[in-house]
């Protein structure tokens, strides 16, 4: 599993404007992380899906929210997808 998270990890790290990547479990640990976006966020970036979800009203329960944070750094998105959550940082 960890040669294909690595693998996929690589393949977001690639795309334009990406300058970091973060997995993390449904506990909040940390499972890969590259470029601007550290291991000790993954606690915090769990935490934002999961009260995002709690915000919705008249959605499918099994929708997630996608969570858009702007800075002047550029956007981190992140979503929870089965037992994992993904942020991704953009220029």
């Amino acid at each position: 599993m960890e040669a294909s998270l690595e693998s996929q990890m690589n393949e977001i790290m690639s795309q334009p404007g990406v300058t970091g990547v973060l997995c993390a479990d449904e506990q909040g640990l940390a499972l890969s992380a590259q470029g601007t976006l550290t291991p000790h966020s993954a606690g915090l970036v769990s935490v934002v899906t999961e009260k995002a979800c709690q915000l919705r009203h008249g959605t499918e329960p099994d929708e997630k929210p996608v969570v858009v944070m702007e800075f002047d750094t550029g956007n981190v998105l992140i979503r929870s997808h089965n037992n994992s959550t993904l942020a991704v940082h953009k220029v």
